[in-house]
C-alpha cells in the first residue's frame, strides 16, 4: 500500500524497490506521462546513467503524441541518456488496448535483443495495479489473474522491474512538481470507452463501500503468495513429467490427466504459452477438449501448437511453422550478435544486411543431413532458418549450420515458472 504522502520520500521507495536487483544494461520504458517520466528521473539519479537506454513506442494513433515523445527525447538529453523511439501499427484486428499492449512489449522486447539490455523497467504505479484487480475480477478471475502485476516478472528472457508498483500516482506528481519536471497527459485516461477509466471510475463508488485501495492490496498480496506456491508444485510436477527436446515439449500420460487438479492444468497452459510465445493462457474449456483429443490418439492444434499422440500414451507438443514469424534485421541493427526469434530462439552467426529468418519449412528439402537429427520431421519444420531472399543459408537445428547456431535461451522449467 501507499505509505509515500511525503513526496521527499518518493527516492528512498525507488531505491528500496530495486535495491537487491541486479541491472547490468536497463531499458527504461517512457511514454511521456507522470509515472514514466518520473521513473526516467529517479533512475537516472540512483542508477550508473551509462547502462540507461530510454524507449519510447509510438503507436501512430494519436497526434499528441509527437509531443510527447518529444518530451521524452529533451529530457533524456538533458539526463544525458540515449533514446530510441520504436513504430507500432495496429492492424485493426481485436481489441485496440490489448492489441497495443502486445504490440508494445512485442517492439520493446525486439529492441533490447539489439542493445545487450537485460532488464527493462515499467513505471505501473499503485493505482495501475489497483485497476488491474478490479478489472480481472469484473471478468472472474482466479488466483493467477488477482495476483495483478509482479514487482520483478520474467517475460522473454529479460527480467521486468516495476519499482514505483506501492507509490500512488498522486504521490509522483507531487515529487514531479516539487523536482520542477514537466510531463504529458493522455486524454485517452480519461475516456470512459476504455475498460481502465471504468475501473478507476467504479473504484471511488467501491470505497464507500469499505472496499478501500488498502483491502485490495492485501488482496494482491495474498493472492500473489497463493500463487507463487502454486507455481512451485506446478515446477516440481513439471520437472517430473515433462521433458524438453530443443524446442518441444513431451508430456508424459500423468501430465496429461487435467480433470482434477490443478498442477496438470498449469503446466499444459505453461506448455501452450511457452511453445506459441503467447503471453496469455489458451482458453480453459478449448485446451481440455484438444489435451483429451490428443490423449485419445488424435492430432490436434490450439494456438500455434501442434500436439502429436505417443505410442503408449503422452504427447509431444510442438510449434506450427505456418504461426512463426518472419524477422528482417535493418543495417543499423546488425551491431548485435544475433537476433531474438519466435520469442524463444537467440540465432548468431554472420549477420549481413537483406538477410530473414523465419521458419525453416519446405526447405528442409535443402538440408542433406536432417535424418541423423534426433527431431522429427514436423519439430523440423518448424525451426528457425537464416534465408538470404529464397535462398536457404543455414538450419542449424536440422544440421545445416554454415556458421549459424540456434538455441532456446528460456528453459521452459526455469523460466515457465517463475515466481
Amino acid at each position: 500500500m501507499s505509505v509515500t504522502p511525503d513526496p521527499a520520500r518518493i527516492p528512498a521507495r525507488f531505491l528500496q524497490a530495486i535495491k537487491d536487483q541486479p541491472h547490468g544494461k536497463v531499458g527504461l520504458a517512457v511514454s511521456g506521462g507522470g509515472d514514466s517520466i518520473a521513473m526516467m528521473h529517479l533512475a537516472s539519479r540512483h542508477l550508473p546513467p551509462g547502462n540507461l537506454h530510454v524507449v519510447t513506442v509510438d503507436h501512430g494513433l494519436r497526434p499528441e503524441a509527437a509531443a510527447e515523445i518529444t518530451t521524452v527525447r529533451r529530457q533524456a538529453a538533458a539526463l544525458n541518456l540515449p533514446h530510441h523511439v520504436l513504430q507500432w501499427t495496429w492492424n485493426k484486428q481485436g481489441n485496440l488496448q490489448a492489441a497495443a499492449r502486445a504490440g508494445r512489449w512485442a517492439a520493446i522486447a525486439d529492441w533490447t535483443q539489439t542493445h545487450d539490455i537485460t532488464t527493462v523497467m515499467l513505471g505501473h504505479t499503485e493505482d495501475d495495479q489497483v485497476e488491474t484487480v478490479l478489472m480481472r475480477l469484473a471478468r472472474g478471475s482466479g488466483i493467477d489473474g488477482l495476483t495483478a502485476m509482479a514487482r520483478v516478472d520474467h517475460r522473454d528472457g529479460l527480467r521486468i522491474l516495476r519499482p514505483l508498483l506501492d507509490i500512488a500516482r498522486v504521490d509522483l506528481r507531487d515529487w514531479l512538481r516539487v523536482e520542477k519536471i514537466g510531463w504529458c497527459d493522455d486524454p485517452s485516461n480519461d475516456d470512459p470507452r476504455f475498460d481502465r477509466v471504468r475501473a478507476r471510475q467504479m473504484f471511488k463508488q467501491l470505497e464507500t463501500l469499505g472496499l478501500t485501495r488498502k483491502r485490495l492490496i492485501q488482496t494482491i498480496d495474498h493472492m500473489q503468495a497463493a500463487h507463487r506456491s502454486l507455481q512451485r508444485a506446478a515446477q516440481g510436477f513439471a520437472r517430473a513429467h515433462v521433458r524438453q527436446d530443443a524446442g518441444d515439449l513431451i508430456f508424459a500420460p500423468e501430465a496429461l490427466r487435467l480433470d482434477a487438479e490443478d498442477a496438470p492444468r498449469r503446466v499444459m497452459s505453461a506448455g501452450f504459452m511457452w511453445i506459441s510465445g503467447n503471453v496469455y493462457r489458451p482458453r480453459f474449456e478449448r485446451m481440455m477438449d484438444v489435451v483429451a483429443q490428443a490423449g485419445a490418439g488424435r492430432k490436434v492444434t490450439l494456438g500455434g501448437c501442434l500436439l502429436t499422440p505417443l505410442p503408449g500414451g503422452g504427447l509431444r507438443m510442438t510449434r506450427e511453422a505456418a504461426a512463426t514469424p518472419t524477422v528482417t534485421r535493418s543495417v543499423d541493427q546488425l551491431e548485435a550478435s544475433g537476433v531474438m526469434w519466435d520469442r524463444r530462439w537467440f540465432i548468431e552467426g554472420p549477420l549481413t544486411p537483406g538477410l530473414t529468418f523465419s521458419a525453416l519449412g519446405d526447405g528442409l528439402r535443402d538440408c542433406p543431413d536432417w535424418r541423423a537429427v534426433d527431431l522429427p520431421r514436423v519439430s523440423l519444420l518448424a525451426s528457425p532458418a537464416i534465408w538470404s531472399g529464397d535462398r536457404l543459408m543455414a538450419a542449424p537445428v536440422a544440421g545445416f549450420s554454415n556458421g549459424w547456431t540456434a538455441q532456446i535461451v528460456a528453459d521452459f522449467h526455469e523460466h515457465a515458472f517463475a515466481h
